[in-house]
């Protein structure tokens, strides 16, 4: 199995990953963004949204998996190559979930270029910003190593996937509740 690793400060991530976990567990029962169903047949629009739903919930739980508890005692965050497509489907979500909740008073431009006034958010907002920041730049970091293969300030390793023993990685424990998430 191969999987790509980088690393993270725990500490600078937890409160981070603290302030989103509501939107991330919603995101196991909603849907990211209202979905424009391809037909009128409501059996068939059923049918289509379940599926959407499940999907993303392998998204999220891609997100989960990365950071599990190993990686909040070790700040090594382990993505799986399996798992590539999921978590960055995930983050996505996840960053439209942040941009229309708790960043939803910010201005669309502003945001995108990183030029909000850090100072006058609020402490959710702070969080927030952080978190949508946060995720943008591991969708950068992932698919840019996940293209070309490169080390990139945060990453540690030879900048591939390696191959590693399946064995040797520790998610924790696949039955947690979700009142368990990332405590």
């Amino acid at each position: 199995m191969k999987h790509l690793e980088f690393r993270l400060q725990p500490e600078a991530v937890r409160p981070i990953l603290d302030s989103v976990q509501p939107l991330l567990m919603s995101l196991e029962d909603n849907l990211a963004t209202e979905a424009v169903p391809p037909e009128e047949d409501e059996m068939l629009v059923d049918f289509w949204k379940t599926d959407l739903l499940n999907a993303q919930r392998k998204d999220v739980a891609a997100i989960v998996e990365v950071f599990s508890d190993d990686f909040l005692d070790t700040g090594r965050a382990t993505l799986r190559q399996e798992n590539v497509d999921h978590f960055l489907r995930g983050c996505s979500a996840l960053r439209l979930k942040i941009r229309e909740s708790i960043l939803s008073d910010l201005d669309d431009l502003d945001l995108e270029k990183g030029e909000v006034d850090f100072d006058a958010l609020d402490l959710d907002q702070k969080n927030g910003y952080a978190a949508y920041a946060l995720f943008a730049s591991l969708i950068e970091l992932v698919v840019y190593q996940y293209e070309f293969g490169a080390e990139t300030e945060m990453g540690e390793g030879d900048g591939e996937f390696e191959d590693v023993d399946e064995d040797e990685l520790d998610f924790g424990d696949e039955d947690d509740s979700k009142d368990d998430f990332w405590k």
